[in-house]
């Protein structure tokens, strides 16, 4: 279960990411002052929606912190890399290149290698 658990976590911090992303796109599109860059990240609810995400997917990790060893626990994080690559892609039309996907591979082998 707290695996799962952590991997609910991890997307939703993914998530969160898109959401931030999409809020300040939406900000940086316009030529607006400091005020009111602040008064719209208030009321933009994409960054809302990021806050709900991290909020949600800290109360999910301190479950799986209470359940797992943090140095099987932690490295898990790093499937983050992998989420927000997905989303990316489908939600935010980025593209996936070698270079990325490279990455991404080493990556799961080091998460990998570190939970056995």
């Amino acid at each position: 279960m707290q695996y799962i658990a952590a991997l609910i976590s991890i997307l939703l911090g993914a998530v969160a990411q898109y959401f931030f992303k999409t809020g300040v796109t939406a900000v940086s599109n316009k030529s607006i002052e400091t005020v009111e860059i602040i008064k719209y990240g208030i009321t933009n609810l994409y960054v809302w929606g990021g806050l709900f995400c991290y909020g949600f997917s800290l109360l999910l990790w301190f479950y799986v912190l209470s359940k797992m060893e943090l140095s099987r626990a932690y490295p898990l994080v790093s499937l983050g890399y992998v989420f927000t690559m997905i989303l990316s892609y489908f939600l935010l039309n980025e593209s996936i290149t070698f270079p990325k996907v490279a990455g991404i591979i080493l990556i799961m082998a080091g998460v990998f290698a570190l939970t056995r």
